[in-house]
This record gives structure tokens, sequence and C-alpha cells, in this order.
């Protein structure tokens, strides 16, 4: 029997509001993450012939430790996490969507990882490819290294390019020690260790003339990934604005947690691709995100099933939202 519910009505649509806006904030980042050194490839052919194919091996790899290695190790088997979620109270099982398709999505996301790996003739041994992230990542860093600058401008070039966020929003740093400001110390065993091997770090701080992104990161995937989620957090605050102080304060602390990166990462790939291809062409993409952050809790949750079971649905409140703005 699932664990009842200490929030109220109010405050728990307010939390899953909280939890879906972080899944598309991850899913973005992820799929930047993937997808970033293909849309400019000319630029790092450039600053090194060899970065666009190391950083191929790279994503491909960092999508396998999700399932394989030391970050199972450390949270456990991802399919075995998204089956108890549905059973022991966790906040996750509180959220409709999550609840009902996570499971799912997460074993079709390690099935298509796996294939993809078959494809490449790149094994699933753990051992071995942790090994081969190492060489591969001592590589990248070997080629990084005398073009940090052009490296830190592309990677905000393309965060311009695709998000339409004015340049001077946005601080990217390449830099072996990424941590910066103060954070939610992890309270899990868990989230203590993974805390430690951060390699990534974004926020939206503030600046005199307002809020701005900063981003860091040890190479230039994950600059390009912290410096999107970063981007896409700033969109999303638009639909947090008529949350009480207090109740925002609740959504925090139930939702902005280390540990719920790792399973947000594993899903939200494939869930901020349907949003893309649901996305109305005519309507920008972060204009897109901003109304799907605006909307009311419930409506979100019903823009997140028709996302997954019947995008034309979806589009269809997209453009509906777009409209009544």
């Amino acid at each position: 029997m699932p664990k009842p519910d200490s929030l109220t009505t109010r405050q728990r649509q307010v939390v899953n509001k909280r939890l879906t806006l972080n899944l598309l904030i991850q899913g973005a980042a992820a799929h930047g993450h993937w997808k970033a050194h293909r849309l400019v490839s000319g630029q790092l052919q450039t600053i090194h012939p060899m970065l666009e194919s190391t950083y191929d091996d790279m994503m491909l790899l960092s999508e396998l430790s999700y399932w394989t290695g030391g970050l199972p190790s450390i949270m456990g088997h991802p399919v075995k996490f998204w089956w108890r979620m549905q059973q022991d109270g966790h906040e996750f099982s509180f959220h409709p969507f999550l609840r009902s398709h996570g499971l799912r999505i997460a074993q079709k996301t390690q099935r298509d990882v796996f294939q993809r790996c078959r494809k490449a003739g790149v094994g699933t041994n753990s051992s071995n490819n942790e090994r081969l992230g190492v060489r591969y990542f001592e590589r990248s860093m070997a080629m990084e290294r005398s073009n940090l600058e052009a490296l830190e401008e592309l990677a905000k070039d393309i965060c311009c390019q695709v998000y339409e966020i004015e340049r001077d929003l946005l601080e990217g740093k390449l830099t072996l020690v990424p941590r910066f400001g103060t954070i939610r110390e992890p309270v899990t065993l868990e989230g203590q260790t993974i805390l430690q091997f951060m390699m990534g770090w974004s926020a939206v701080v503030r600046r005199e003339a307002g809020l701005i992104v900063k981003a860091t990161a040890t190479f230039w995937p994950l600059l390009v990934h912290e410096l999107i989620k970063g981007t896409v957090e700033l969109i999303c605050l638009h639909g947090m604005n008529d949350v009480s102080e207090s109740e925002y304060a609740i959504a925090l602390e139930r939702t902005d947690h280390i540990e719920y990166e790792i399973p947000m990462l594993q899903i939200g790939g494939p869930i901020f691709l349907r949003f893309l291809l649901a996305r109305p062409r005519e309507i920008a993409l972060a204009e897109s995100i901003m109304h799907v952050s605006k909307l009311e809790p419930l409506e979100l949750e019903q823009f997140m099933f028709h996302l997954y079971d019947s995008p034309n649905r979806a589009t269809a409140m997209l453009r509906k939202a777009a409209a009544t703005r």
C-alpha cells in the first residue's frame, strides 16, 4: 500500500508542478549534452580535428553510465528504483505522470541505450567502459586545454542560438573546480557520494542588473549541458510567480535534491524529445517552455500525459496557452 501524503492538496499540486518543471529542465540539459557537438561540428573541427569524434564516444558512454557501473552501484539499479518508487511513498510516487510512466520510460530508455551501444560496437561491461570513459575524458581535456576561451564562447553560442537568450545573461567557465555557491547539502549517503563526483554546476544567480545563468564544468559538452539547464530553469521561473513564498519553500524542500537529478536525467531526455516534436513550429522553443511553465498544476499534469500518450493534444494545449497569454 502506498504511504499517505502528508501535504495539503494545494501543496502537493505545487510540489508536483516543480517536479514536472525539473523533469523538463533536466531533459533539456540532457538533450543538449548529447547533441550540442553536432550543432557546431565545423567550429569544433577548427579548434581540434578529433574533438567531435571524441565527444561522440564520450556521450555514448555517458548515457550508458546511467545504467551500468558506478552510478547504479551508488543509487541502485534504475529500473528497480522506478519500480520501488511506485510503492514506497517516495516523493515521485505522488506525481501521477512519474508514477504511471516513469518505470516504462526507464525500461525503454535502457533498451535504446544498449541497442545504440551494440550498433556502435560498444560492450556494456561496466569496468571496461569506465576505463574507456576516463581515457576519453583525459583525451578531451588535453585537446580543450589550449582552447578554453573559444570553447566557453562556443557553448554560449549554442545556448543563445537554441533558446534565444541574451548573451550577457550567460556566464560559462571550463574549470577543474566547478562547484560554486551555497547548495542544499544531501542528507543521504547516496547524495553525499554523488556530490563528491559532480563535474558540472549551474544556477540562476542574481546580479545588479537582475537574474543571470552561471554555469561551470570540467569539459565542454557538460558546460553546454549546465548552461542549458540554467537557461531553462530561468525560463521556468515564470511559471512559479503565482506561488506563495511558503508554498515555494515547501516545493524546494521536497524536490531540489541531488539524488533526484540522476533518475530525472535517465528519463528526461526522451521526454524532452517528445516535447520538441509536439512544439508548434510557429512558437519559439523558449516561449513554448514558458507557456508550459505557466500552466496551472492540473493543466500541466494533463499536458504531460498528452505529451506521452497523445502528442497532438499536447500541441493543441500549447497553441491555446500561447493564444491566451
